[in-house]
């Protein structure tokens, strides 16, 4: 069936007879003299030039809609107002269009619009002249005659449909979209209706009550229908006069279960269909295959949709409002204004690198270039239908439609490019069918959710309407997609669990694979989940893996005999510490590595109360030839930058050689002592905090056993703490002291009630003794086993043997600073938070992973002294204000001058030990040199 969307050549000539019919009425109104003539033509006016465009006056409120005026809260009528896209006010003849313009913005600023109504353009007429605004827009202010208007077609066409919404413009009218349908299923389900969202939403739609299941199921099938009224899809507002014209509350859920089944029914099967839906097109796919239970509205409930039917639903973003679809079900998420979605921005971080900068580059070259011939366009063309794309995690789709999009975007550009070395540009006689290659049937998703699953099913097709409508805006052509004949290819059901070479076929061109899967880390993940792990890792199963990285050993498994690429956003914990080995040793050795990455930003959780979780994308290729690419951030929420790659990118996401850092038991370097865990008090009934402090030291037995006791957070806050230390406890002392004796008393108790497998059971005999450990038995350097990252330094100190350490620290002896100094430096910081792991953001300090395979070179006398001496400036500097704790020390916005240079003095030190010529000015550089050393001592 034919949409009502006009070609540029019908709009061309409807305008010309436009112009000729108002100028001659014009020309009569003059010669006869008329007065208040012009105003009773005013909507003959709008109609005449509306109708040019395909455009009809029914339904939009298009005369005289009653509106209150900012100026004096009175209520006016405005005369144009086409809700979503244009409102507009007509004068007499001769008057200024400053007046009208004025007018227009007193309505806007009235507060009666609603934001889901509110145009994008105003129109202000007085027959002989227009003025044409785009709202937002301060260089699109456009004033024409009536003689000229064909000459402005391109500034109307918007009133056809063909119209460049902004990618912002899309976000507002997406947000606003998820508003509306949050109003519908309000209205329908009942506000008390809290599903869960994101990775706890329910599998399988048997797992919801029926309300939600069948108000979710409704909401797709009006979904379609609301798009399908202003996307062309139809003869324009087909549905919303359907709901305004032919039905009440009362009828409203029997009229639309019979719509549904009319648009499930071919023509040529359908049986004295009345008027109302008979204009209606066959639909076929299974968005109204399955039969429904009537539902029934209340007057609530059919003004809510009404409320959608005002909304224009074509300039919404499917990706945007896809991820805020499947978030309806939440209470939360129904009331946080629809901040909650991926952005399209993050989504082409992953996209771009992996094929579209390449094929649009390609693109553009063969287009611009004067030597290309029609056939190596068209071959060009014809390679893009050879390739599939998969998400395995696809969610509501918004990867699958984004990639969609930007390659028809491609296509669109060789299709017009085609035409115009052929010189048929213009021709609509043309299939276009035939010319239109690039399918949403190349492209394949997994989605655990059913939800999100339909949505991405439904998603797809409204983003290759959109395409087809671009594409009619280029070439005055596009192809018909109703009836259904081809879909994108959903698979519900567990990615790990799944065979992904039987969900996507072999195509004849490359397999892409990209997504965003579960963030999950190893630490938490499920029984289950670890058994997945093994299924799919196989011989390279490794308990230190990451949840998400099962994506990679499938994405290896379907690639393995095929061509192709993947890449995937995942939290940064697959490039840093432990975990990097167990992921890239296997791809590495499997032939794969880093086609490209972006280092660790911000990425905004589409889940309602889930915050920004910090992420990398990191790229696969088997392609050895290909120059890797790598983007870095200030900060987190910072723009990307691209740096230039030298050596090549390795799994910690630097430009070094590619190596792989595992623990290892002793220092590789003959400079570093072993670091040693402190010692666990294995319960609280030893330690002594600064509440009681006072009666503890007051029992003359009991106080000379106290010792202070220094973990990370006494470190480095420079908190007090103690301990009872009584390894010398002498015989007696026990029934001396009340304090001891209750207190090693209650550690029994403590310790007889522990789990059997734990330490604390183990020493139960012992309750009087902190667990046995190495402890220092001179001055050491005490190293808090987890630092804030926003740290410019890492924050150790030293302390005598009389200062126990506790579990939550490390030590190491250093008599002469040499070690302090080291791990102050900015190159070790550089090392332990390239290597090292996270406590969720904060650096966790490793003795086997981070200080073990700390790659200091062999110093000379001469590099040693002045390490040291820097080293012992750095002390200096910090005396000066002895009041201060390390962390008020080392606030990243607030160091003392004294101690900035002294670190600096330090820094020049050990980056020349380490190999530099000078001091280093960024950790890029550091970098380089700790993996050149690191590899160097690995041998």
């Amino acid at each position: 069936m034919p949409t009502s969307q006009l070609s540029r050549d019908e709009i061309h000539r409807n305008l010309d007879s436009f112009r000729s019919h108002w100028l001659r009425e014009l020309e009569e109104w003059k010669a006869e003299g008329l007065t208040g003539q012009e105003q009773k033509a005013a909507q003959r006016f709008w109609i005449d030039l509306f109708s040019c465009f395909g455009v009809t006056a029914q339904r939009m409120n298009l005369f005289e809609r009653n509106a209150r005026r900012g100026d004096t809260g009175n209520t006016g009528r405005i005369d144009l107002f086409y809700p979503g896209v244009v409102i507009g006010e007509a004068k007499k003849p001769g008057v200024d269009l400053e007046v009208a313009y004025e007018q227009v913005l007193d309505y806007l600023n009235g507060g009666s619009i609603r934001d889901f109504e509110y145009p994008r353009y105003i129109l202000c007429s007085n027959f002989e002249e227009f003025r044409l605004i785009r709202l937002g827009d301060t260089n699109f202010d456009v004033s024409f005659e009536l003689s000229e208007v064909v000459d402005c077609l391109d500034s109307l066409k918007f009133l056809a449909g063909y119209d460049t919404v902004t990618r912002a413009e899309e976000a507002r009218a997406s947000i606003q979209a998820s508003r509306l349908m949050a109003e519908l299923f309000t209205a329908m389900a009942g506000d008390d209706v809290d599903e869960a969202v994101g990775d706890e939403a329910p599998t399988n739609f048997h797992d919801e009550e029926l309300r939600v299941h069948e108000t979710s199921m409704y909401l797709t099938r009006l979904l379609f229908l609301l798009f399908g009224d202003d996307a062309g899809l139809w003869e324009a507002d087909l549905f919303t006069r359907f709901v305004e014209e032919n039905t009440t509350a009362d009828n409203l859920g029997p009229q639309l279960n019979a719509l549904f089944e009319v648009l499930n029914t071919p023509e040529n099967r359908r049986r004295h269909v009345p008027d109302s839906m008979a204009a209606f097109p066959y639909v076929n796919g299974a968005i109204f295959a399955e039969p429904m239970r009537t539902q029934y509205f209340t007057p609530a409930m059919r003004t809510a949709l009404l409320h959608a039917c005002r909304f224009n639903w074509s300039e919404i973003s499917p990706a945007i409002f896809g991820s805020l679809f499947q978030l309806v079900k939440s209470k939360e998420a129904r009331r946080s204004d629809g901040e909650h979605y991926t952005s399209e921005t993050n989504i082409l971080k992953t996209l771009e690198p992996l094929f579209l900068t390449e094929l649009r580059e390609k693109a553009e070259r063969l287009i611009t270039s004067r030597s290309t011939t029609v056939k190596a366009l068209r071959e060009f063309r014809d390679s893009l239908a050879d390739y599939a794309f998969l998400d395995p995690a696809c969610g509501s789709g918004n990867f699958l439609i984004v990639a969609y999009r930007e390659l028809r975007k491609i296509e669109t550009d060789l299709i017009v490019a085609i035409r115009r070395k052929e010189g048929t540009l213009d021709d609509m006689a043309l299939d276009v069918s035939f010319e239109q290659k690039l399918s949403i049937g190349q492209f394949y998703g997994i989605e655990l959710n059913w939800w999100p699953a339909r949505i991405a099913e439904t998603a797809m097709f409204l983003v290759d309407h959109q395409c087809n409508k671009e594409l009619a805006q280029r070439i005055g052509a596009a192809p018909e997609r109703l009836p259904i004949s081809i879909t994108a290819h959903i698979h519900h059901g567990n990615a790990l669990a799944v065979d992904w070479s039987l969900v996507v076929p072999e195509p004849k061109g490359e397999t892409f694979v990209f997504g965003n899967p579960p963030f999950i880390g190893h630490q938490t993940k499920t029984k289950e989940q670890r058994e997945e792990l093994k299924a799919v890792w196989g011989k390279y199963a490794n308990g230190l893996l990451d949840y998400v990285t099962g994506w990679h050993a499938q994405a290896v498994k379907l690639l393995k005999k095929r061509k192709g690429e993947f890449a995937f956003v995942t939290t940064n914990s697959i490039t840093q510490g432990q975990g990097v080995p167990p992921l890239f040793g296997p791809l590495y050795a499997e032939g794969w590595d880093i086609k490209f990455a972006h280092k660790t930003f911000a990425w905004d959780s589409e889940a309602p109360g889930k915050a920004a979780v910090h992420c990398v994308i990191v790229g696969f290729s088997r392609d050895t030839t290909g120059k890797q690419r790598l983007w870095d951030y200030e900060t987190a929420q910072s723009e990307p930058h691209e740096i230039a790659v030298s050596q090549g990118v390795n799994g910690y996401l630097v430009d070094g050689p590619r190596i792989l850092v595992e623990r290892v038991s002793k220092p590789l370097s003959s400079e570093i002592a072993p670091a040693h865990f402190g010692t666990m008090p294995l319960g609280s009934a030893l330690i002594v905090e600064a509440g009681d402090y006072e009666e503890v030291s007051s029992d003359p037995v009991a106080a000379k056993y106290l010792r202070p006791l220094r973990g990370s957070r006494e470190l480095v806050r420079g908190l007090d703490r103690w301990c009872l230390w009584l390894e010398d406890l002498e015989p007696g002392d026990l029934e001396k002291s009340p304090v001891l004796k209750e207190r090693v008393a209650r550690n029994k108790q403590y310790r007889d009630s522990a789990p059997t497998g734990g330490d604390a059971y183990k020493y139960r005999s012992t309750p009087h003794l902190f667990r046995p450990s190495k402890l220092p038995t001179g001055d050491y350097l005490c190293i808090p086993s987890v630092v804030s990252e926003t740290r410019p330094y890492f924050t150790a100190a030293g302390f005598s043997k009389d200062v126990i350490v506790s579990n939550l620290a490390f030590w190491t002896p250093d008599e002469d600073g040499l070690l302090f100094a080291l791990i102050s430096s900015s190159v070790f910081m550089a090392w332990q938070k390239t290597v090292g792991g996270r406590l969720k953001s904060d650096l966790r300090f490793s003795n086997t992973l981070t200080w073990n395979t700390f790659p200091v070179p062999e110093l000379s006398a001469k590099q040693r002294e002045a390490i040291i001496k820097a080293g012992k400036k750095v002390l200096e500097a910090r005396e000066l204000h002895p009041e201060r704790s390390l962390a008020e020390h080392y606030a990243p916005l607030s160091m003392a001058p004294e101690l900035v240079k002294a670190h600096d003095a330090l820094d020049r030190e050990v980056d020349k030990a380490f190999g530099a010529p000078r001091k280093l000015t960024n950790e890029r550089q550091r970098l380089e040199l700790l993996f050149s050393n690191y590899q160097r001592l690995k041998g």
